[in-house]
Formats: C-alpha cells, sequence, structure tokens
C-alpha cells in the first residue's frame, strides 16, 4: 500500500468526506465563538497535523462584511443543503 493511500484510510475524520462535496453549503461553529458560520464547500483534502493525517475542507464564507475562505476540520462540518449538479 502507498503511503498516500494509507494516510487517506487512516486520516482523523475521513469517514465523514464522503458526506461532503464540492458546492454544498455547510454550517459549523469556532470554538472560541458561538456563533454560527455559513459556508460552500470548495475544497476538501488532508494534510499532516503533528504525525498524524487530518481531513480538512476549505470552505468559502457566507458573510456580509467580506469574501474570504476558512479552513475546517471536516468533523466540524454540518451540512444544509447538497449541490446539485447539472447534467
Amino acid at each position: 500500500m502507498k503511503d498516500k493511500d494509507k494516510e487517506l484510510k487512516t486520516a482523523l475524520g475521513i469517514q465523514f468526506v464522503k458526506d461532503f462535496n464540492i458546492g454544498d453549503l455547510v454550517t459549523w461553529k469556532e470554538l472560541a465563538n458561538s456563533d454560527k458560520k455559513y459556508g460552500i464547500v470548495k475544497e476538501i483534502y488532508t494534510k499532516i497535523k503533528g504525525s498524524r493525517p487530518v481531513a480538512y475542507a476549505r470552505v468559502f464564507l457566507i458573510s456580509e462584511d467580506a469574501f474570504s475562505d476558512d479552513e475546517v476540520l471536516i468533523i466540524r462540518l454540518n451540512l444544509l443543503s447538497k449541490h446539485k449538479k447539472d447534467n
């Protein structure tokens, strides 16, 4: 088994990756703030944190203030709406 394949199978939160797709509308809360954030999934990936691979999503933040994106642990996301794919 290749190292990359092993990384994907053992990543923290990998079991939740199948629940999300690019374009899905999601919500999450930060630990330091109780306000909900809303966004659209832009990218799903894994990266090494410490010595362990961890699943993340890059999410376009929906906000009145500015256009930005956040890196969010995939296990923190809650799905609000699936992106409809056009044929």
